[in-house]
C-alpha cells in the first residue's frame, strides 16, 4: 500500500532523571533488531556515535538513539498539548513537558542525510527535493518495519529508565509510559499511530453534542487522512469505528472503495465511505466516513436497499479485496464527489429488468458490512452493545482498557 512520504519515524522519551543505558547494550540490542526486522545482517557505526549516543547505519537506514542529560524545548509539545485527546490520555501533560530533565531521542530514517537538518539550514528546494526523493518511507511495509524498531528501541529505553512521558512524533500523540506500553497489546500499535483531532460546531466538546474528528497519522497507515463527518454521537464509539476502519483496510491492502457502506455484524449502524482530495493540497487525500444509520443515537438511515458482504475471515477480506480496484479514487469513479450518505446506495432492485451476473458481483461488492471473527477487529465486536449501554463505572488500572475509559471524556465539560 502506498503512502504519502514519510521522512522519519520519531520518538522523544521524556525522563525524570539521566540514567543512560549502556552504550555496548544499546549497540547489541539495536545489531539484534536490525537482524530479526530484517534491515541488516550488520550495522556500521557513524562517527557522531558515543559511549552514550549510538548512531549505526544498517543498509540505507540510519538509526539514531541519543541520550541527552537536558530536557526538550516545550515548543516541540505545542500542538500535542493543545488538543483534548491529549488532555484526556495524559492529563497533566504540560506538568510533565515542564519538569522533565532529560530525554532521550530516537530516529529511523532512510539514507545518510536528514531532510529536515537540510531545510532548518537553508538548504535549497532543489536539494530538499532530491533528498526527500530517496530519504522518506513511501510504502505501508517499510514505514511498518521503522515503526516496530522505534517502538521495540523505546520499549528497551524505558525499561532501563522510566519515563514520565513519550511523544510518538509520527502522530504526534503525548501518551503515559502505561498507555504506549497498553496501546501495543498484541503487537498492533495502530491506536498509538494515530491521534484524533477533535471539534464541534457547537463550539464546545460535551456529552450529546456534534463530535468531528480529523484522524492524524492515518495518512500514514492506510494512506489516506481519515476525516469522519460530524454526527451526534460518543467520542469511544467514533474512536472505535475509525480503528475498526483501518484495521479492515489493513487486513485488505486497500481502502473500501469509494461509496462503500460499511457496519457491525449484527447491523446496528452502517457508515458511509467516501474518497475526497484535500482542499489546496495537492498531495495528500482523504477518506470521509459519514454516519448512515445509528438508531442508538437517533440517525436513522435508509438502508434497506444496501446489499452488504459478509466477511467471514481474514482471508476472505484478502479475497474480495482482491476482486476489487485497490485503489477507487474520486477520480475515475463515476459519481461526483461529496455524495450524501443517502445516496451510498446504487438502489439495487428497483428495477425490473434482470441485472447481468457482472452487474449483480459489482453490485454486491459496493455496499461492504464488516463481520469479525475471534481476533479480527476485537474493537468492532463489543463497541456497538456498549455504545447502547449505560456508563459503568471505570477502572483506575492504567494498562488496561484505556480506549473504553474514554467513555468519561466529556462528562464534565460544559
Amino acid at each position: 500500500m502506498e503512502i504519502p512520504a514519510l521522512e522519519s519515524v520519531e520518538c522523544a522519551i521524556l525522563h525524570e532523571q539521566f540514567k543512560p543505558l549502556d552504550g555496548n547494550v544499546l549497540l547489541r540490542s539495536i545489531q539484534e533488531l536490525a537482524r530479526q526486522l530484517d534491515f541488516a545482517p550488520q550495522i556500521q557505526l557513524i562517527p557522531s556515535s558515543t559511549q552514550k549516543d549510538i548512531h549505526v547505519f544498517a543498509n540505507g537506514h540510519r538509526i539514531l538513539v541519543s541520550q541527552n542529560p537536558q530536557p526538550l524545548e516545550p515548543e516541540g509539545f505545542r500542538t500535542a498539548l493543545t488538543t483534548p485527546y491529549t488532555g484526556f490520555v495524559l492529563p497533566n501533560a504540560h506538568d510533565v513537558v515542564m519538569r522533565h530533565k532529560a530525554n532521550t531521542f530516537i530516529t529511523i530514517g532512510k539514507g545518510f542525510l536528514d531532510s529536515r537538518h537540510i531545510r532548518e539550514h537553508g538548504g535549497s528546494p532543489l536539494l530538499l527535493e532530491a533528498v526527500n526523493a530517496v530519504s522518506s518511507f513511501t510504502t505501508l511495509a517499510e514505514a511498518d518495519r521503522a515503526r516496530a524498531f522505534c517502538y521495540a528501541l523505546t520499549k528497551l529505553i524505558i525499561g532501563h529508565n522510566p519515563a514520565s512521558a513519550i511523544h510518538w512524533c509520527v502522530s504526534d500523540n503525548l501518551v503515559s509510559q502505561a498507555i504506549f506500553e497498553s496501546a501495543a497489546k498484541d503487537g498492533d500499535i495502530t491506536l498509538l499511530n494515530i491521534r484524533p483531532y477533535l471539534s464541534s460546531s457547537a463550539g464546545r466538546l460535551g456529552e450529546g453534542l456534534p463530535l468531528k474528528m480529523i484522524v492524524h497519522g492515518s495518512q500514514w497507515i492506510i494512506g489516506k487522512m481519515i476525516e469522519f463527518e460530524e454526527a451526534p454521537v460518543p467520542f469511544p464509539w467514533m474512536m472505535e469505528v475509525v480503528y475498526g476502519f483501518i484495521r479492515v483496510c489493513q487486513i485488505r491492502g486497500s481502502i473500501l472503495p469509494h461509496n462503500n457502506t460499511f457496519g457491525d455484524e449484527d447491523n446496528n449502524w452502517s457508515v458511509a465511505v467516501y474518497h475526497e482530495k484535500i482542499e489546496g493540497d495537492s498531495a495528500w487525500d482523504k477518506v470521509r466516513l459519514v454516519v448512515v444509520n445509528a438508531p442508538q443515537f437517533g440517525i436513522h438511515g435508509d438502508t434497506t436497499a444496501k446489499r452488504y458482504h459478509k466477511y467471514e475471515n481474514e482471508e476472505d477480506i484478502r479475497k474480495r479485496a482482491e476482486e476489487e480496484d485497490h485503489e477507487v479514487t474520486a477520480a475515475n469513479d463515476p459519481q461526483p464527489f461529496g455524495r450524501r450518505p443517502d445516496a451510498a446506495s446504487d438502489g439495487v432492485g428497483s428495477s425490473d429488468r434482470q441485472p447481468a451476473e457482472s452487474e449483480v458481483a459489482n453490485d454486491s461488492r459496493r455496499e461492504t458490512r464488516i463481520t469479525q471473527q475471534k481476533q479480527d477487529l476485537n474493537a468492532l465486536r463489543d463497541f456497538a452493545r456498549r455504545s447502547s449501554t449505560p456508563d459503568k463505572a471505570e477502572s483506575n488500572e492504567p494498562t488496561k482498557g484505556w480506549l473504553s475509559r474514554a467513555k468519561g471524556l466529556f462528562k464534565n465539560d460544559r
